[in-house]
């Protein structure tokens, strides 16, 4: 079985839809957000559906800045541009495109020592 190749964030992927494809640098993906088998991956410029899973995505891009917040997003903590604690214990963060996403209540500690002093 081969390995997959290392990717670094300066490192571009391919990301295809159907007939589209672009080219896109790893660190301009903002997140990606779970439909089913596809995921939609929102990156710097827009949004593509690709056929791919979260946890296919998960153990690709592991240790590459990328933290599975919840069920349904993967996100770029290079992207994180605000974080703010819930009434619950938990995290809500804003990413660098606006969108606010909740981090889980069983992801919030691992949220907080991968980003903590």
């Amino acid at each position: 079985m081969s390995h997959p190749i290392k990717l670094t964030p300066e490192d571009k992927v391919l990301l295809i839809d159907g007939d589209e494809c672009k080219l896109v640098k790893l660190a301009d993906i903002r997140y990606f957000e779970s439909f089913g088998n596809y995921s939609k991956t929102h990156f710097t410029g827009g949004k593509l559906l690709i056929y791919r899973t979260l946890n296919y995505l998960e153990n690709r891009l592991s240790g590459q800045n990328f933290f599975r917040a919840n069920r349904q997003q993967l996100i770029n903590l290079s992207h994180i541009q605000d974080v703010q604690i819930t009434n619950k214990s938990t995290f809500r963060i804003e990413m660098s495109c606006g969108k606010q996403i909740d981090i889980s209540r069983r992801r919030s500690q691992k949220f907080k020592e991968s980003l903590s002093l």
